[in-house]
């Protein structure tokens, strides 16, 4: 059994579906975003108002989840036996999303305030669905890999 630290604090190892899935409930379960909706009226109105009230607490606060995040992912890559470096290609437009939330910091024109957001909202999302369905429903490299023995062993 995996250490309940060690799984958002390491990226070492490997770790299969269910403690994967675990690891989401919890990270959803103490998100601002979750926090935000669930201490909201109109949690589909009001959650990002309240999450931007949190100011740089909330970016330090999603900043750590983001962490654990990646590492639960680097994980299950690695339980695929691929690097956990491709964990990138998420982590880089999630954390400037969480710094243009918290900090309100975006370019000063409008129009180039829709399109970075916009932006970064596809590529976490497309990222964010790619990790989902890879990490989440494909099951580990059988037997050990590269990164250490089969967590389900």
């Amino acid at each position: 059994m995996l250490n309940p630290i060690k799984l958002f604090t390491s990226f070492n190892g490997r770790i299969g579906r269910r403690a994967y899935w675990l690891g989401l409930i919890v990270l959803i379960a103490v998100s601002p975003f979750s926090v935000g909706a669930v201490l909201s009226a109109d949690p589909f109105r009001e959650a990002i108002a309240t999450i931007q009230n949190l100011g740089l607490a909330g970016l330090g606060w999603a900043l750590v989840l983001l962490v654990s995040l990646a590492a639960l992912n680097t994980k299950r890559l690695h339980d695929l036996d691929e690097t956990g470096l491709k964990g990138l290609v998420f982590y880089a437009p999630a954390a400037l999303s969480a710094v243009t939330l918290f900090t309100g910091w975006a370019p000063d024109m409008q129009q180039q305030i829709l399109s970075w957001t916009t932006i970064l909202a596809t590529l976490v999302g497309a990222t964010g669905i790619w990790f989902l369905v890879k990490l989440g429903f494909y099951g580990g490299t059988d037997g050990p890999n590269t990164y250490g023995p089969d967590p389900s062993a």
